[in-house]
């Protein structure tokens, strides 16, 4: 049984770790993170913690750690291959070898279902081309034959049975066009008819290129406006996100905008926006907001500006900040649309929008102030108790003070009546089993008794932040290279954060885990991806390249005088000397 580094990585990528462990013991959310009791040892207080942002898992209490294929090895008592070949049966995934039938015959027909897809999205196209009345639509919404060729925009007939016919005439029976979400049946009897009808027709296609499903849009007032495919055997919702396949191609990827429907993507990458998704349908899953963050830590959200819009926004902001996005939004004038605006405003315009998007305290206060009705003392002192649980999150005494002087003078209220506000939370939040939880972790770290350097602190903040951000991993191994660090581990780590960085490849916990040779690696690697990387961590960023930087350049001045001296010894005093002028450089930059 073969495993290519590329199948490795697609299988630990599609087993996502919460699930696979929840599979096995329970798992409360605590954070961005959940925590269970340790199935490796026996424990009566949780110390078990799962990440799903690095997709890994490790126990404070008896250091056990590592990725999901770590944690099938030693649950099910497998070794490496048969762990791999265990997770990609689990999601469908073919192994050169697998003698498994029943397995083989799942990939069979989804791999079946994806060409009726691909069939079906070819004859939607051709449709289009040449129904004049569907070609006119789309071109009068501003979209140009590129961009309907890029999405794979069609359109079906309006007609009960034409998509039925094709397939038919294709060889495809009507049983397997309604397994694919193509065809739909009749209550009283077995008969099968199209489901879609007199509709433009929106691919929708996984980030493999896999067509899994399609989205229908009425060219009139008629209702649903939308009509989308079904939950099938390759096509989940909650798990999907329209436009994705093109977005994570994009180098350098900053943030993703998350539009509402299929037109307003489109008719933002019409003008130029290219790093722009849709959510499918409102209700916005944590396992959508989980793949976005793999592509980008910053998530723009630009919903309609109507209340349903607005809900779906609050909802959509409430998860993507679970999962440890850095989350802003794009506020639209009233009654408009992304494609509304663009397409009325300009490409300028908008950019303006995108330039000014609130943080998410910001929106949140902003709609906390538009649904509360402050013109009367009960209105401002309710806006200002709901104000201090929306500051208790920030982190900055500054940024606390900045938003208490703003609003103490817009709602005329003291601001020692705000901080006494914000310290009632904070006084509940540090009391009974909160508190209980803090001295107890802090007890834990106690217990472990390691003296670490800040030499070593840093390499662990730098690791970890290099897989929270594929850019900020770049530009620190443009200043530093794997050898600067000086633990080994870390060193191993870094080594192979810098390969994938040239290679251009996803950089997480999970996939670097992949790569190293033992047990006991992997078990120090969980522990190190195990530190959680603040505000702070990110705006030291330069002081703990600077102490790598100092580290490297003491360690290479105690190299370099050490040879200095043998050279001296023997007599070469030329050697000697030139060692010497080079010592006596990197000693300049010494601080």
């Amino acid at each position: 049984m073969y495993f290519s580094e590329e199948l490795i990585s697609e299988i630990i990528e599609k087993n996502d770790i919460v699930d696979v462990i929840s599979q096995y013991m329970n798992l409360r959310r605590r954070g961005n993170n959940y925590v269970g009791l340790c199935p490796f040892h026996s424990e009566k207080t949780p110390s078990f913690n799962v990440s799903p942002d690095k997709q890994l898992f490790y126990c404070f209490g008896c250091g056990v750690g590592g990725n999901v294929s770590t944690f099938i090895q030693k649950i099910e008592k497998m070794n490496y291959p048969e762990s791999l070949n265990f997770l990609a049966e689990r999601v469908g995934i073919e192994v050169k070898g697998t003698s498994n039938k029943k397995e083989k015959e799942r990939i069979r027909r989804r791999n079946l279902l994806y060409k009726i897809n691909k069939m079906a999205a070819r004859f939607f196209y051709d449709n289009l081309n040449n129904q004049s009345s569907a070609m006119k639509y789309l071109r009068d919404r501003g979209l140009s034959i590129d961009i309907i060729k890029k999405f794979g925009l069609g359109y079906s007939l309006d007609s009960w049975d034409s998509i039925k016919k094709y397939m038919d005439a294709n060889g495809i029976s009507p049983e397997l066009a309604y397994s694919a979400g193509l065809l739909a049946k009749k209550t009283n009897n077995d008969d099968y008819y199209d489901r879609f009808r007199n509709r433009i027709m929106f691919p929708i296609i996984d980030l493999k290129g896999n067509v899994i499903a399609f989205g229908g849009r009425v060219m009139d007032d008629s209702i649903p406006k939308y009509l989308n495919s079904p939950e099938t055997e390759i096509y989940s919702k909650g798990n999907n996100i329209y436009g994705l396949n093109l977005v994570k191609k994009i180098r350098n990827l900053k943030n993703i905008i998350v539009v509402e429907g299929y037109i307003d993507a489109i008719s933002l990458h019409q003008y130029g926006i290219n790093n722009v998704v849709a959510s499918l349908g409102t209700a916005f899953t944590e396992n959508q907001a989980r793949l976005l963050k793999r592509y980008a830590n910053e998530i723009i959200i630009a919903y309609d500006s109507d209340a349903a819009g607005q809900a779906a926004t609050l909802k959509g902001l409430a998860i993507l900040e679970k999962e440890g996005c850095n989350v802003k939004v794009i506020r639209l004038p009233k009654g408009k649309d992304p494609d509304e605006y663009i397409r009325q405003e300009g490409l300028d315009s908008f950019n303006e929008l995108i330039e000014n998007c609130m943080s998410l305290i910001d929106y949140k206060i902003y709609n906390l102030k538009q649904n509360t009705d402050i013109a009367t003392i009960e209105g401002r002192v309710k806006f200002i108790k709901q104000l201090a649980s929306i500051l208790i999150v920030l982190d900055s005494p500054a940024e606390i003070d900045a938003y208490i002087k703003k609003y103490s003078k817009e709602m005329q209220i003291n601001e020692r009546a705000i901080y006494d506000e914000l310290n009632k939370i904070k006084k509940k939040h540090t009391s009974g089993n909160n508190r209980h939880n803090i001295v107890d972790r802090n007890n834990i770290t106690n217990n472990r008794k390691k003296v670490i350097s800040g030499e070593l602190i840093a390499e662990k903040k730098l690791l970890n932040i290099c897989i929270q951000d594929k850019n900020r991993a770049e530009n620190i191994f443009n200043q530093i290279k794997p050898d600067y660090f000086n633990s080994p581990i870390n060193k191993k780590i870094a080594e192979i954060i810098n390969l994938k960085i040239k290679e251009g490849k996803m950089i997480s916990a999970g996939e670097i885990i992949i790569h190293l040779e033992n047990e006991e690696d992997t078990k120090k690697a969980a522990e190190i991806f195990s530190i959680d990387i603040t505000d702070n961590d990110l705006k030291l960023v330069d002081s703990y390249i600077d102490k790598l930087c100092q580290a490297h350049i003491r360690k290479r001045i105690e190299e370099l005088t050490k040879k200095m001296n043998e050279f001296y010894e023997i007599g070469d005093k030329d050697k000697s000397n030139e060692l010497f002028k080079e010592i006596m450089e990197l000693q300049k930059k010494k601080k």
